[in-house]
C-alpha cells in the first residue's frame, strides 16, 4: 500500500518543482521584455528626433539657398551697375 502512495508522493514533489523552475524563467522573460520595450522606446525617441533633425536641416538648407539665390541677384544687380 505504500508502494502506491510513493509514485503519487513523489510526482507531486516534481510537479510543485516545476512552477518554481519556471519562476525564474518567466522572472527573465519579463525582464527581458521590459529591456526589449526599454529600447524601443529610446529606438523610438531617436526616430523622432531624427525626423525632426531632417526637417529643420531641410529648412535651414532652403533659407541658405533663398539667401544665396537674393545674394547672387545682388550681386548681379551691382555688377549691372557698375558696367
Amino acid at each position: 500500500m505504500l508502494k502506491s502512495i510513493r509514485p503519487a508522493h513523489d510526482q507531486a514533489f516534481e510537479e510543485a518543482d516545476q512552477p518554481a523552475e519556471q519562476g525564474p524563467n518567466c522572472m527573465d522573460d519579463v525582464l527581458n521584455l521590459a529591456q526589449v520595450k526599454a529600447e524601443l522606446s529610446y529606438l523610438n525617441r531617436l526616430e523622432e528626433r531624427r525626423e525632426t533633425n531632417v526637417a529643420n536641416l531641410k529648412r535651414l538648407k532652403e533659407a541658405r539657398d533663398a539667401l544665396l539665390g537674393k545674394g547672387s541677384e545682388v550681386a548681379g544687380g551691382s555688377i549691372s551697375r557698375s558696367s
